[in-house]
């Protein structure tokens, strides 16, 4: 199963050591997502820091961990369904390019925890405790 992985996922997995830790790091899924995802974490490494209790040394080593599991796009790989991924996701255009990775790449899902995919045609959406019954 080909799966695009948003940033919310990744600093789910980052903050807790629970479910979308355990699917991220199964090795049952390849995982690929817009290269800009390392920018988003990064954004959020003193809030996940704070959250999560780990030290800077073992959230470095987890971030490097999960990034592992995760082929990142180049844009150029992807821009070509940009347009297209903008007007499926229309409210949230800062979510178009995991939209446009999925497209670009025929994938079987979005794994999100972002309602904004949730009922819109041509998406699906894929929550983390269906991913855990796969494993």
């Amino acid at each position: 199963m080909i799966l695009v992985v948003d940033a919310t996922t990744v600093v789910a997995a980052l903050i807790k050591n629970g479910a979308a830790r355990k699917a991220l790091l199964s090795g049952k899924f390849k995982l690929v997502a817009p290269e800009f995802l390392k920018d988003e974490v990064n954004k959020y490494v003193d809030y996940i820091a704070t959250k999560s209790g780990l030290t800077k040394e073992d959230l470095d080593l987890l971030i490097a961990m999960i990034f592992q599991e995760i082929d990142l796009m180049p844009a150029k790989e992807y821009e070509f369904e940009l347009d297209k991924a903008r007007k499926l996701i229309n409210e949230d255009l800062k979510d178009a390019p995991y939209v446009a990775c999925y497209l670009a790449l025929k994938c079987d899902g979005i794994w999100t925890n972002d309602s904004d995919y949730e009922r819109k045609p041509g998406i699906k959406a894929i929550g983390t405790e269906y991913l855990l019954k796969l494993i």
